[in-house]
């Protein structure tokens, strides 16, 4: 039974993650970034490929070179991995660039926040960074890596990493500790992404696929036909449940229903060939763990009620 004291904390909890849902942007920006040394955006609310095309906003245009992963920090500044420079960079919610991290940096590839506000860097020398909120390093993983690309946080705080290296998914605990991982049906994994009910899906490139495996890590099915293969690279989920992929083959952004159904396809082809996404309205890690939360508080309150 809960305490009326307690039942006003849940109460109160829910009434704060509802306020700041409701201060959420009302549409879906989809970021990408693309060889030409941009960052676009997208309004992906349309279903129709030449719609959401038609949307198309450049976001950022300096201080990149070969960007590749993205991510959102809780106050909506985005960070840029740039392969190329070894650097990460750090934006506004306006695009105006604030700052440089630099140290502990090589071939920055796939980016992501966990839920107290440390970024994460995958390396291509098979190590993974960690920072601060201000930008300080912190750590490395260097464990159980293999050309790590994507990254991606569970409700739980685990971090999982794409082996493009040796056709595998790490998984790791909220210190960084090797667990366990994913070695069927990933061939040369990229992007890694989490559905609303907590499904890990994974891009290969080799075999052209979108894998999916539930929060066990066991394999459900994939998402295949993909137009060109090896072009695989970048996935993120919209607030809608939608799946959306780049190929760097095909200069293209396909989107997927929840049940991996292709709605609509869109090219790139006048800009270049697209790399990594992150969407403006699901900030790191997820926000299909306040889902659960907000479940729970519900059910709490049930209680209560019946108390």
């Amino acid at each position: 039974m809960i305490r009326t004291s307690q039942f006003g904390q849940v109460v109160l909890g829910f009434l704060i993650l509802f306020a700041g849902s409701a201060s959420l942007p009302a549409v879906d920006l989809l970021y990408v970034t693309l060889d030409n040394n941009t960052i676009v955006t997208y309004d992906t609310t349309g279903n129709n490929g030449a719609t959401i095309a038609g949307t198309r906003a450049t976001f950022a245009s300096t201080n990149l070179n070969n960007p590749i992963g993205l991510a959102f920090d809780s106050s909506g500044n985005l960070y840029a991995a740039n392969q190329n420079a070894n650097t990460i960079s750090k934006y506004n919610s306006s695009g105006v660039y604030l700052s440089n991290i630099s140290l502990s940096l090589f071939q920055p590839q796939g980016l992501a926040f966990d839920s107290i506000g440390n970024l994460y860097a995958a390396n291509n020398d098979s190590t993974i960074s960690k920072y601060n909120s201000s930008g300080g390093y912190l750590s490395s993983i260097n464990s159980s890596l293999a050309g790590p690309r994507g990254l991606a946080f569970d409700s739980l705080g685990n971090l999982y990493a794409a082996n493009a290296g040796n056709n595998t998914i790490s998984k790791y605990n909220t210190s960084g500790v090797y667990l366990s991982s994913i070695s069927s049906s990933v061939a040369s994994p990229y992007g890694l992404a989490f559905d609303p009910s907590g499904n890990l899906y994974a891009a290969n490139q080799s075999s052209n696929t979108i894998s999916k495996y539930n929060s066990s890590g066991t394999y459900l099915s994939s998402i295949s036909g993909l137009s060109i293969p090896y072009g695989l690279a970048g996935l993120a989920f919209d607030s809608s449940g939608n799946l959306y992929a780049t190929n760097q083959t095909s200069k293209s952004i396909s989107k997927f229903d929840s049940s991996g159904t292709l709605l609509t396809t869109w090219s790139t082809a006048s800009l270049g060939s697209p790399k990594h996404l992150a969407f403006n309205t699901v900030p790191e890690p997820s926000t299909y763990a306040l889902a659960a939360i907000a479940s729970g508080l519900m059910a709490a309150m049930a209680r209560r009620r019946k108390a």
